[in-house]
């Protein structure tokens, strides 16, 4: 297949599904999820980049609910906190309003050189307007993103929003960020690498107990019951990337780093609920709820009746086996 399609003819458990894709990439969004990008397949290798949970399936959503317990894969938009928050005496909810809710959306090309639809929601409890438009072209491995919040009230409005991908991992999994200091908020078992609040400079961290060196960049071995809950807060360049090293693929993500000015990193090896998957993630601040970011003034404030306006990426490549930069066209340099 040379051409681009769309196409919004598919259903997965009920729920719409819109497919764009090329000869080398694969998405899948779905509408009734929060536009959640369920899939993101590398067809050369026919590897979804994506976890997808073992034990829930993707189905109809309620608001406000616990996300823990409906969490199947793929990557969400969260906004405007990260877990639950207590904000000008209103309680958001984790990962925020908007991956509980059907959006909107418009297919703008059909191809057969790009293919693109807009999709947008209001939030209900925040005065915003989330508008995202994905676009696909002919012989590139990316998904090319625009993405507008709308402040529609007067008021300034404080908010964290993140591209919050779950990914496939295995043991040969290397993580790799352009980042300095990392603040780690959690680490299992039994503060392994140091109570909330420890610092490091990326990629090594300390146990210590042991004084052995621990490189972040590499998933835990399956059933080692490690995790870690980490902030990359000082990231030098706008990307990440999440590589299969025995395979030599992998993926990330793009971005401008004044605006996505933090990276997420969770890893979990069995500790939470026995699963193996890992969240490398782009935020706009940090830590994960949203009043306490905003007393630490690391979140975006949008004034009233303002739009904040970005490009990124959801880049798919082959070939190396360690990223030492990921572009907005897909160019990897390993």
């Amino acid at each position: 297949m040379k051409d681009c399609r769309i196409s919004d003819r598919w259903t997965l458990n009920g729920l719409q599904v819109i497919i764009l894709e090329n000869e080398l990439i694969r998405t899948s969004l779905l509408v009734d999820l929060g536009a959640r990008v369920h899939e993101f397949i590398y067809k050369p290798l026919d590897r979804d980049f994506f976890w997808h949970n073992p034990r829930i399936e993707p189905r109809t959503p309620v608001f406000q609910a616990d996300i823990d317990s409906s969490l199947s894969g793929g990557m969400d938009e969260a906004i405007p906190t990260g877990h639950p928050s207590t904000y000008r005496n209103e309680l958001y909810p984790y990962i925020g309003e908007l991956w509980s809710l059907r959006w909107d959306y418009d297919i703008l090309r059909r191809g057969p050189d790009e293919v693109e639809v807009h999709m947008w929601r209001h939030t209900p409890i925040s005065p915003l307007r989330v508008d995202r438009w994905m676009l696909v072209r002919r012989d590139e491995p990316v998904v090319h993103m625009r993405h507008r919040v709308t402040n529609l009230s007067s008021g300034n409005f404080d908010f964290l929003w993140g591209l919050h991908p779950c990914w496939d991992v295995r043991a040969s999994t290397r993580f790799d960020l352009p980042a300095g200091a990392m603040l780690i908020e959690d680490s299992a078992p039994n503060e392994r690498l140091g109570p909330k609040g420890t610092h490091y400079q990326w990629p090594f961290a300390t146990e210590p107990t042991t004084g052995r060196q621990v490189d972040m960049r590499w998933m835990p071995p399956p059933d080692s019951g490690y995790g870690e809950f980490q902030f990359a807060t000082e990231l030098k360049a706008g990307w990440l990337a999440v590589t299969d090293t025995q395979m030599r693929a992998g993926a990330g993500l793009v971005f401008p780093k004044e605006i996505f000015k933090a990276a997420w990193l969770w890893t979990c090896a069995g500790n939470w609920r026995g699963y193996y998957v890992g969240a490398l993630e782009a935020w706009t601040g940090y830590p994960q709820k949203l009043h306490d970011a905003v007393d630490h003034g690391v979140c975006y404030a949008l004034p009233g009746h303002q739009a904040l306006d970005c490009e990124t990426a959801l880049v798919a490549y082959s070939g190396v086996e360690s990223v030492s930069y990921l572009g907005m066209d897909g160019t990897v340099k390993e």
